[in-house]
């Protein structure tokens, strides 16, 4: 790479911008380049685990993050037939295990906290409204020709075109040929609640994962602790794309009405309910061609059952900036490593989170048979299951190319 030319990151999400954040800390310039207005706000809460957090201290996000981010005390675990608890989890133990916290924070904040940091990089330039139509590879990188907001073509050289545009990825179908993101079967429907609204008998200060046959709800607090994010996933024959369809209380009302009260006393607080359709992507599918490569959601979109997709993307970043600094050889040999670094690990955590859907919407003697072991599981043994996601670190990557 003797011609400073930039690496191009198409796509201004958190796996996106988290990218341009990595390359950056590298040395390497970055054009970063959204279809949308940077930043963008879409989708619900997050949860980071320390997989993840290490990763934004080095990148300087954190003072922008600890204002907004919250720390709760614990992960409790219910039932959604019965109410009874099945178990907890420290999120302190979490901390003390592994060396770094456990936090909750809405979408739109992390990626506000990503973008103010990305532009005070002097290496990061960022553009809005430019979307990929086009990719021609040369001897020295890429050429990307993007259509701007009024029509108008214009054309970008880089050393390399990260794809970090989203589920949804033109770039993974269009120029890789790799399938487009396949439904689940299930929905998303998110909200948020003031604090002040949420009745008393809900816990607002830590995370409440209710199981149900067919059903889930999650829910914590955001904002500072000021507003609660709830999400409830549920089967259902909708598949439609988009992040902010308007869903129908009353029917989600209904699926709920034999829920715990305290559920039902929270999820009739709001009739502003979006939702959206849970896809997957095939990680096994290549994710580099040449001196493109594909990242995140891009790459590997996952189901929500492990509180991963962020976090992997993240990962994605941090890994990918270590192979173009690290690797010797062409660009094509580093964005190969850069794979071969992640895939082994992301398919896991995807065929756990298939796995975890499965075990979250159990019913009839399955569901019994999870809640008494949830039951009787010591919490540490319980905390030991997360250890191979939460306790992974960057520099413990080795390339094998």
């Amino acid at each position: 790479m003797t011609e400073r030319l930039p690496i191009i990151v198409a796509g201004a999400g958190p796996g996106g911008l988290s990218a341009a954040l990595a390359i950056a800390c590298k040395g390497f310039p970055v054009l970063l380049l959204e279809r949308n207005r940077i930043p963008t706000e879409v989708g619900a809460g997050i949860q980071i685990s320390p997989n993840a957090t290490n990763s934004l201290k080095e990148w300087g996000v954190w003072p922008y993050i600890a204002k907004l981010a919250v720390t709760p005390d614990k992960i409790c675990i219910n039932s959604g037939v019965t109410g009874a608890r099945l178990s907890e989890i420290s999120t302190s133990d979490i901390s003390n295990r592994f060396g770094a916290p456990y936090m909750v924070i809405h979408r739109a904040d992390l990626q506000q906290a990503l973008y103010h940091r990305a532009s005070q990089s002097d290496l990061i330039e960022m553009l809005d409204e430019r979307e990929v139509r086009e990719i021609t590879e040369t001897e020295t990188g890429v050429e990307v020709r993007c259509k701007l907001a009024d029509g108008e073509q214009i054309f970008y050289r880089g050393a390399a075109l990260i794809a970090a545009d989203g589920v949804w990825s033109r770039i993974r179908t269009d120029y890789f040929g790799n399938s487009p993101a396949a439904y689940s079967g299930k929905t998303a429907w998110r909200a948020t609640l003031p604090m002040q609204m949420v009745p008393s008998s809900i816990d607002s200060d830590n995370v409440g994962l209710w199981l149900s046959p067919k059903a889930h709800l999650v829910h914590y607090p955001i904002v500072s602790g000021h507003m609660m994010n709830i999400v409830a996933i549920v089967d259902e024959d909708w598949s439609e794309q988009g992040w902010n369809t308007k869903g129908d209380a009353v029917w989600l009302n209904k699926r709920f009405a034999r829920w715990p009260r305290e559920v039902r006393d929270l999820l009739a607080e709001r009739d502003d309910w979006l939702k959206w359709a849970l896809c997957g992507q095939d990680p096994t599918q290549p994710w580099v061609r040449g001196k493109v490569a594909l990242l995140g959601d891009a790459a590997h979109a996952m189901l929500p059952f492990m509180a991963q997709g962020a976090v992997m993307s993240i990962e994605d970043a941090a890994i990918l900036a270590r192979a173009l600094d690290e690797v010797d050889g062409s660009m094509e040999d580093r964005l190969a490593a850069y794979e071969q670094a992640r895939k082994k690990r992301v398919c896991r955590v995807v065929n756990r989170a298939r796995q975890n859907g499965r075990i979250y919407h159990m019913r009839g003697p399955l569901a019994m048979a999870r809640n008494l072991a949830m039951q009787m599981m010591p919490a540490g043994q319980m905390l030991k299951q997360f250890e191979w996601i939460y306790g992974w670190k960057p520099e413990d990557v080795k390339f094998g190319l």
